[in-house]
């Protein structure tokens, strides 16, 4: 068998990076950092004793696997996060495109003794697929779909969005997943996953079917019901490198419609009866249906979607559209048409995005509302949002089958911080994580774990409510040697 070098293997394999929001895309996943973080703290981990088989990555079949340095010109590609204030520098970055690649990669962090990220789509929010001085196994170039019987696909990490709806609506059938292109699958669906099909079909995860895995001990393991559970919203790059997820498909829908809402210069009294109307007609809408409330500034955006009855999603928010400044339509596009306009614009951008809770209702927040409004106005740059869970989502055998523990809250929010100029920075980061405070201080402790938040003081219980005992069972169970770790990472029990 020929023999590549990096830079000829690299050049066949044809590569891009993108990313950006609605204002945020819905249902983000996988792996990204924040500036207040520094290296995680390793003191304590145990990491593993050298391996009896001496494995040299740098001479592995680069069908397999390549081994990149920070000499290595490519290992700059590969090392770009979406959110440029991510600064890692691990000390390897393991390119694969196989199973095996990554079985090997896996044994050779074992033998040098270092910690291990996976990263597929890079998406996340706190830089959790990279780290300092460890290795990165990187599964971007693992693409493969493969479809079986009754409808039912085999999609390998490295597909990002974009790529899993291409294959699928050629088949004419969907995943309930998020909307940005370029999120990878696999971050996405660990961590849960939602977005406009959610509350018809359900979390992403709930449409897993099978994963297979690479574990702590270099071995591949197609999940048992433990894993598998753990696997439906217990996070990516826990317990080992995912290399196959299975999914049971839905039948896409012919057409998609989308209204949008404006209301401009906004004062706190018509904010608040604003958010209070949104809230009384997002209880009302069809499981087809979706809405996200964005707040930027002083403007407000109101997203209402359907795939269903337009006549009933008009219904539905006639209240919100009474009072509204200016309403816009796009009605039955072309549904695969549609979602391409959700991809959103390539990266890197500097940013902060994280879960500002889960919400019961507008009475959780309604004394805190008008404060956060005022902080969002005051500070340019700063965006908080509100969309629709609910639905199929807050399904019983769901929740039994899954470690997703936050089913009965239909309102996730989130807060977002944009800037160009470093000066900006530090005086939007102190304004978010004022809000984050005032939010935490009102009771609100559920959050989402696709959106994490570096500064999130509980969130083994946040992310995981009372799963998180039994999710550190899994994790002695595959990664008992804690090869696998990142801030906020599943410890051992």
């Amino acid at each position: 068998m020929k023999t590549y070098t990096k830079r000829e293997f690299l050049r066949m394999m044809g590569l891009g990076i993108a990313f950006m929001p609605f204002i945020s895309c819905f249902g983000n996943g996988n792996n990204n950092e924040t500036k207040t973080t520094g290296k995680p703290d390793l003191s304590g981990s145990k990491l593993p004793e050298k391996s009896e088989e001496t494995i040299d990555l740098t001479k592995a079949d680069p069908a397999d696997v390549i081994l990149l340095t920070r000499s290595d010109k490519d290992y700059a590609v590969f090392n770009k996060a979406f959110n440029a204030r991510v600064k890692k520098m691990p000390k390897y970055i393991a390119l694969c495109k196989t199973e095996k690649g990554v079985s090997l990669a896996v044994n050779y962090a074992k033998q040098q003794k270092m910690p291990v990220a996976v990263k597929s789509g890079g998406h996340s929010f706190e830089g959790f697929s990279g780290n300092d001085g460890g290795m990165v196994i990187n599964v971007s170039q693992m693409k493969k779909v493969t479809w079986e019987a009754n409808d039912v696909v085999t999609i390998e990490p490295g597909c990002v969005l974009e790529e899993v709806q291409a294959a699928l609506f050629a088949k004419r059938q969907l995943i309930p997943s998020g909307s940005c292109g370029t999120v990878g699958i696999s971050g996405l669906t660990l961590g849960g996953g939602y977005g406009f099909f959610s509350r018809k079909y359900g979390l992403t995860c709930d449409s897993l079917k099978k994963v297979q895995m690479v574990a702590g001990d270099g071995k591949s393991y197609t999940a048992d019901e433990q894993l598998l559970w753990a696997c439906r919203g217990g996070g990516n790059g826990n317990y080992g490198v995912i290399t196959k997820l299975t999914f049971k498909t839905h039948p896409m829908p012919a057409t998609f419609t989308s209204i949008v809402l404006k209301f401009r210069n906004l004062t706190p009294e018509r904010f608040t009866e604003a958010i209070s109307t949104w809230f009384t007609v997002s209880e009302t809408l069809a499981q087809e249906a979706f809405s996200a409330f964005v707040l930027n500034g002083s403007t407000l955006t109101v997203l209402a979607t359907t795939y269903g009855s337009n006549s009933r999603l008009e219904e539905a928010i006639k209240p919100i559209v009474a009072i509204a400044d200016s309403v816009s339509r796009t009605m039955d596009q072309h549904l695969p048409q549609a979602m391409k306009r959700y991809y959103g614009r390539k990266g890197p951008i500097l940013f902060k995005n994280a879960s500002a809770g889960l919400y019961r209702n507008f009475d959780d927040i309604k004394q805190i509302a008008t404060s956060i409004f005022t902080k969002v106005v005051q500070n340019k740059g700063l965006i908080y949002q509100i969309n629709t869970l609910g639905g199929a989502i807050n399904n019983t055998a769901m929740e039994q089958a899954s470690c997703y523990p936050h089913r009965a809250l239909p309102y996730l929010s989130e807060l977002q911080a944009y800037w160009e100029q470093p000066a900006r920075e530090a005086p939007l980061l102190k304004a978010f994580q004022e809000i984050q405070d005032i939010i935490l201080d009102a009771g609100i402790k559920a959050q989402y774990r696709n959106y994490p938040d570096i500064n999130f003081k509980n969130w083994q219980q946040a992310y995981y409510g009372d799963n998180y005992a039994a999710l550190q069972k899994v994790k002695q169970q595959y990664d008992p040697e804690n090869i696998f770790q990142y801030p906020q990472a599943i410890s051992l029990p």
